[in-house]
């Protein structure tokens, strides 16, 4: 079976790895998998020609909350161009919201819940045989009422399209990492080592890994799934160092949580350092979960910056959120990794439902005393499956998804309107702005690497597109999930 798995255009610096696992996963089960990434701009340009040229049996799209009107618009396309093609969605909003997804953008015929590799490889092979796939774990599906999809039109007249919403019984998480095929090989690796920002701001080729899945805590504006699993150092590090022989000498541990577990992180701290391995790397982490012996370690085997959920300078905004570590936790973590000689990024929420005018000043001021190299600042955003959003839509409150975004508010506080929030939001971020390391560091290190005159080439094109770029520039975005804050590279 051929499959086409369709990246939408997030505008952001972060790779498909999601559906680089998914096309992996089913390759190596026999089938012809490709990703078509619309944040590639030569494959943006031409990606109706590059479907049809794929003639796909399946075709497969993934997006969060803020993107999915645009992925049932590109699925509405996909259909008008391989009609014969079956059409699912998987991903965070997906997952959360099926039957919403599958009323409103009707052009997809499955929906996938929870982690994919397992159920869209036995979608596969069902569709393959010429199976029914009904009874899929993992699954939802239309069942057709007496039309078939070439009876309901196209455009606006798919809405017509009547079915009923099935759903497959829930699947188990997939608990051994090591036994998933790499994703890297199916995606555009040289690209997104020369877009993504950690290349741009510290002139290193950042590749973009996974080390986990899920997550232990209960952070109430997060939907990640509970339970937490991870590769073994071992498998990492061979990960790690085929991407360094591809041309990376930089890695983000995508993970939403680097440093959950302190026992492992070191064993591979340890690994790395055993291999003699020579790269930079950057993480996210909670300030209750770093400690000094921790920080040094990860400083040795190459760390070069962690990346803090701040979040805010209220105590008792933070146990709004569930965090479970105080104001104080921030500022000893923070003073701890600079003095490990890291970097520092920190990530600050405003807009949290209980917030008033005086806590987001609490937050700034807390910002401003804490020194990061990098601020961002983002608009809490209730997005579906989180227990914030829950609470809210039980309340009555309006909450348009095509309106959740983290750079608009959802709703006023109790001393804040929605455009005031916004208006301090543009403050804060002209405030904190976006600033890259010294340009002529940045140079040095990428003159080094020069090995041929494709490098060469690369090289003075970055130069001549830095000059005309002002420092105000929007920074890529970085780590994205539904949980109301995305993080930077």
């Amino acid at each position: 079976m051929r499959v086409t798995l369709v990246q939408p255009d997030t505008g952001g610096s972060y790779p498909p790895l999601s559906l680089g696992y998914l096309a992996a996963y089913v390759a190596a089960r026999g089938h012809e998998a490709r990703i078509l990434d619309l944040q590639v701009p030569a494959q943006q340009a031409r990606w109706e020609q590059l479907l049809v040229e794929s003639r796909p049996d399946l075709i497969g799209f993934t997006a969060l909350t803020p993107s999915i009107r645009g992925a049932g618009e590109l699925a509405a396309r996909a259909r008008e161009l391989v009609p014969t093609a079956k059409l699912i969605v998987g991903g965070f909003h997906a997952s959360m919201e099926p039957e919403q997804t599958l009323r409103d953008y009707p052009a997809f015929d499955y929906l996938c819940i929870g982690e994919g590799e397992e159920t869209l490889a036995e979608l596969c092979e069902r569709l393959d045989a010429g199976r029914s796939p009904e009874g899929v774990a993992g699954l939802v599906w239309r069942r057709d009422c007496g039309l078939g999809i070439a009876d309901c039109g196209l455009k606006s007249e798919i809405g017509n399209r009547k079915s009923e919403i099935e759903f497959g019984p829930p699947r188990g998480r997939i608990l051994d990492l090591d036994a998933l095929p790499r994703p890297h090989a199916f995606y555009d690796l040289d690209y997104y080592l020369e877009a993504g920002s950690f290349t741009y701001q510290y002139g290193y080729r950042c590749a973009s890994v996974i080390a986990s899945r899920g997550c232990p805590f209960r952070c109430r504006f997060c939907s990640i799934p509970g339970k937490y699993v991870h590769q073994s150092p071992e498998r990492l590090a061979d990960e790690i160092g085929e991407l360094l022989a591809r041309g990376a000498d930089g890695v983000f541990f995508r993970d939403s949580t680097f440093t959950i577990n302190r026992d492992w992180v070191l064993a591979f701290c340890d690994v790395v350092r055993q291999r003699r391995m020579q790269f930079h790397w950057i993480a996210n982490a909670r300030p209750d979960l770093v400690d000094a012996e921790l920080l040094a370690a990860m400083k040795r085997a190459g760390c070069f910056a962690l990346c803090y959920g701040v979040e805010s300078g209220r105590d008792h905004v933070l146990d709004y959120y569930g965090k479970d570590h105080t104001v104080a936790d921030t500022r000893r973590a923070v003073a701890a990794t600079k003095r490990a000689g890291i970097r520092v990024v920190a990530y600050l929420m405003l807009g949290a439902p209980i917030e008033t005018r005086a806590d987001i000043e609490a937050s700034v001021a807390l910002a401003r005393g804490l020194g990061a190299e990098r601020t961002i600042w983002k608009i809490f955003a209730p997005l579906p499956g989180c227990e914030i959003y829950n609470e809210l839509k039980a309340k009555g409150v309006k909450l348009d998804f095509d309106a959740i975004r983290t750079d608009r508010a959802s709703y006023p506080l109790a001393d804040m309107t929605e455009a005031e929030i916004e208006g301090r939001f543009r403050e804060l971020q002209r405030e904190f702005a976006y600033a890259r390391d010294s340009r002529l560091r940045v140079f040095w290190r990428q003159l080094r690497r020069v090995r041929s005159p494709r490098d060469a080439w690369r090289l003075a094109r970055r130069v001549c597109s830095s000059a005309f770029t002002r420092s105000s520039q929007k920074p890529p975005e970085g780590r994205t999930t539904n949980a109301g804050r995305s993080g930077g590279d």
